[in-house]
């Protein structure tokens, strides 16, 4: 990957103003857990370090699917959860900019806040042009809306990986209209993500879980080219079995999947379960029992890896010197089925404290992760399920990433100071993950 365009810290940013992108799409019909909530507490990192520069912070997410203004995906509701983590109120505007009174009112709540300021906009999805693919004037609502963001601010800085794999305008189209660069957590996901594709250190064993096979199968494929073993957990599983021929009685089977497993069950790479813990029921009396793969009954339902599986993941996990886990290998949110991730995860954890390079991603597979109590032993959490996988499957070019290598606007001279302009300024991305040091590297 060719090297992200970072913020220098030679640059003096008192009262500019920063469009940030950021990636606060968490659940909210319950109080979002730790997993969850680690997007906001990394990106507060980012927003306190422009903050303490004296920047006006200018906060732009999507959250959820809204279908027009739906008050239920506002994004008024994660106020709270933000000012906790920036320890500092946050101006919201409501207002919608693609009306003049409503562009009006937030250009003039911009004009007005001090420098340290934080401004949070309306949810990005609220407009028609955000996603040129649905948009029935694509390439014309699109560059309206980019233009418009780009009036609000002076320079635009992408911190949400986890939405890099959209080609949206809050992602990929206001890069084009000012000048642009990586935020600290996007270039550190960068990072983490080159250390699996660009020469990883071998052996190098993934495993890969989840319920539809469709959705993962290209990272799969991808991940045949790099990964010496690759493990095949949860109900992804299930098709690979059929494809055998065993009878997986009332267990998921994603519809057309078996179809996409047939050409892949005899590759040397792939591991698939050998024994599993199957219930009449999965549901939170279930009563789990282990059985080979070849043998799950007429009425039973397979929930997890079982305990023949999980001594052999194991053990290619503790000799293994890169390791990438995407996605539960069992129900994890019914205890009597999350015994086999957690035994994974651990093994996983206790590995990489040593001097295999550990990676974690997916929203469903942080929890897990960090319900090990061993999470500090990873070397990375990244936060972009879906993107760390187009990340791999696409070889990084993505379109939010796509669009910060550009080549920088000439007002991204300016800010440059000469001393930074002799030496091209733009940096490597950081090398190290989340939680080491940075190595000197400048960010934002």
């Amino acid at each position: 990957m060719a090297q992200l365009p970072l913020l220098s810290n030679s640059v003096n940013l008192r009262g500019k103003r920063i469009l940030l992108r950021v990636d606060w799409n968490i659940p909210l019909q319950l109080y979002p857990g730790e997993g969850e909530l680690m997007k906001i507490e990394r990106s507060a990192a980012t927003i306190k370090g422009l903050v303490k520069r004296e920047a006006v912070v200018i906060v732009m997410t999507h959250l959820g699917r809204p279908e027009g203004w739906d008050k239920k995906y506002s994004t008024a509701q994660l106020l709270p959860f933000a000012e906790t983590y920036l320890e500092q109120p946050i101006i919201f505007c409501d207002e919608d900019l693609t009306t003049a009174d409503g562009l009006a009112g937030v250009r003039r709540s911009v004009q007005v806040a001090k420098p340290g300021s934080v401004i949070l906009l309306e949810n990005v999805r609220y407009y028609a042009g955000e996603d040129p693919s649905t948009s029935l004037r694509a390439g014309k609502d699109d560059q309206a809306l980019a233009k418009t963001y780009a009036s609000l601010g002076e320079m635009f800085v992408n911190d949400a990986f986890a939405s890099c794999h959209r080609a949206h305008v809050s992602v990929a189209g206001i890069a084009s209209f000012l000048p642009h660069y990586a935020g600290p957590q996007l270039a550190q996901e960068v990072a983490a993500a080159d250390k699996l594709i660009q020469k990883p250190k071998k052996p190098f064993v993934a495993i890969v879980g989840g319920a539809k096979l469709s959705t993962k199968l290209p990272v799969i494929e991808s991940l045949l080219k790099v990964a010496d073993k690759v493990c095949i957990g949860g109900a992804m599983a299930n098709p690979f079995f059929a494809a055998c021929r065993f009878k997986l009685g009332k267990s998921l089977i994603e519809e057309g999947s078996i179809k996409l497993a047939k050409p892949l069950i005899k590759h040397p790479k792939i591991i698939l379960p050998t024994d599993v813990l199957v219930a009449s029921k999965l549901d939170d009396k279930a009563h789990p029992h282990a059985v080979p793969v070849k043998s799950v009954g007429a009425g039973e339902s397979i929930g997890d890896i079982g305990p023949e599986t999980m001594q052999t993941w194991s053990a290619l996990i503790k000799n293994a010197q890169t390791i990438l886990w995407n996605g539960p290998v069992g129900v994890t949110e019914i205890p009597a089925f999350s015994h086999g991730s957690l035994v994974i995860g651990k093994a996983m954890a206790e590995r990489s404290a040593g001097k295999a390079y550990g990676v974690v991603g997916g929203g469903d597979t942080v929890p897990v992760a960090l319900a090990t109590g061993m999470s500090e032993w990873f070397d990375h959490i990244s936060m972009g399920g879906g993107a760390l996988l187009e990340y791999i499957a696409e070889n990084g070019k993505l379109p939010g990433i796509l669009a910060l290598l550009k080549q920088q606007t000439a007002n991204n001279k300016k800010l440059q100071s000469p001393k930074n302009q002799r030496t091209k300024r733009i940096t490597k991305s950081p090398n190290n993950q989340s939680n080491e040091k940075n190595n000197g590297q400048k960010e934002a």
